[in-house]
């Protein structure tokens, strides 16, 4: 009975001051059915932030009723984008060269996470800017989701953004012209 009550003790003690999570986002396949037909023979380059944050707090999106503080390292984030976006950029036949003229650049701007299905699943939120050299900026918010854990849910957050990197009309007309 002492050892049953002292685990409802730890319990409860752990749910009111929530706790500290420190995650490494997985790097997930895209889904290639969503992904526009593009070719071009005109290299470009990827462009990401560099020597980002390492400790990002990743925002509850009822801050009132967060259950711990999550945090990742944006230079994982970044380097995941990159890799998938530079892969589906080969993988169109478009060559990539570190001195083009011609780029993307993809940055994140906001990072979420919530529970979801009364908990047994959990949901993320990436916002981020991609843009050209020609002017273009567009801002896009993708979710994704695991019954797994938080860190699965973000790492999938990155594949949903180059999905819809890759299905903007104005992204893949710069990339071809």
């Amino acid at each position: 009975m002492k050892v049953f009550f002292k685990l409802i003790l730890i319990l409860s003690l752990t749910l009111s001051f929530g706790c500290t999570l420190h995650i490494k986002p997985e790097k997930f396949d895209i889904n290639h059915d969503e992904i526009q037909n593009f070719k071009s023979d005109t290299p470009i380059k990827v462009l990401v932030p560099e020597n980002a944050k390492k400790e990002y707090l990743v925002e509850f999106t009822k801050p009132e009723r967060t259950h711990g503080n999550v945090y990742v390292d944006l230079n994982e984030m970044y380097k995941n984008a990159k890799e998938l976006i530079e892969q589906e950029i080969v993988g169109h036949k478009v060559p990539l060269s570190p001195d083009a003229e011609k780029y993307l650049k993809f940055t994140i701007t906001k990072i979420q996470w919530e529970v979801w299905a009364g908990g047994f699943s959990i949901g993320s939120y990436l916002e981020f800017d991609i843009e050209t050299k020609d002017g273009y900026k567009e801002h896009y918010k993708v979710k994704d989701g695991s019954s797994v854990d938080v860190s699965r849910a973000i790492g999938g957050t990155v594949s949903r953004a180059v999905e819809k990197i890759f299905q903007d009309k104005e992204v893949l007309s710069y990339i071809e012209k």
